[in-house]
């Protein structure tokens, strides 16, 4: 953007101060701020707090200069991909939540971290599904997308409860629909994987050697794990007093979707 804009909302830029100076993770530090600000040739206000402190900076430079572009160069350096190359997850956690504010406005941070353009929204929930955060940080973590299917709509309420319950059941509901069977749990793995009297009706190896026979044995063991730890405590329970770890929520995704992967080398039907 090169052309000479008017100075941005306050509303603006005090939703973009507070998430780029929040308190905790991924906001910046008073010291990264301050390095990201002499880009813009500006030094950090005094205030009460560095979210004040940064509000104060960024709106005064503005009206001063009677241009809003101030707030681009700090952006455009705030969310540098450079800056992220040891923590990606941070930049992509720093983008959503940036959009879901920006692009109520008409605006956005794209993937090279530069401030441009968007579609302008007029509720909440279209800002929230356009800025997607958690679902950019699936993506970017190569999530199976069978997952983001069976649970979008959590995904964009950011309920990562029922995320991670919708999720999960798309472990046994993949195989109940493959198989044509209407049991659950470990009636279900049972009968799709065999037992010691069984025939499995999916292998999960070429079920030759005892080894291949183990890993197999030990797959299914896996998703009986799976169907206990994640499935049925959020099927009894409700959200309320739970507090989901994020990082606990994006590593869950990792193992279904590697489930879901060796799924899809055994040759089970989505």
């Amino acid at each position: 953007m090169g052309e000479r804009l008017a100075v941005f909302p306050t509303a603006m830029t005090e939703a973009v101060c507070n998430v780029v100076a929040a308190t905790d993770y991924p906001a910046l530090s008073t010291s990264e701020l301050e390095r990201v600000l002499s880009a813009a040739k500006l030094g950090l206000e005094d205030g009460p707090n560095k979210r004040t402190r940064l509000l104060i900076t960024l709106n005064n430079a503005q009206v001063t200069q009677h241009a809003g572009n101030v707030l681009i160069v700090f952006l455009n350096a705030a969310m540098h991909p450079s800056r992220y190359v040891s923590d990606p997850s941070r930049f992509a956690q720093l983008q959503g939540q940036l959009n879901e504010v920006l692009i109520l406005f008409g605006f956005r941070v794209n993937d090279k971290g530069q401030f441009a353009r968007a579609p302008k929204v007029s509720t909440l929930g279209e800002a929230a599904q356009l800025s997607g955060e958690l679902v950019a940080e699936l993506r970017r973590r190569a999530c199976h997308p069978v997952l983001l299917a069976y649970c979008d709509e959590e995904l964009l309420r950011k309920s990562l409860f029922h995320a991670i319950q919708e999720a999960a059941k798309s472990i046994p509901d993949r195989l109940r629909r493959h198989a044509g069977l209407g049991t659950d749990g470990e009636d279900l793995y049972a009968a799709v994987f065999g037992g010691k009297v069984t025939e499995p009706l999916v292998t999960m190896t070429p079920f030759q050697t005892e080894s291949e026979k183990s890993e197999h044995r030990g797959f299914k063991t896996l998703l009986t794990g799976i169907h206990g730890h994640y499935r049925n405590p959020r099927a009894h329970a409700t959200r309320l007093g739970s507090d989901e770890d994020k990082q606990d929520f994006f590593e869950a995704f990792a193992l279904f979707s590697y489930v879901h992967r060796r799924l899809d080398r055994a040759d089970v039907a989505r």
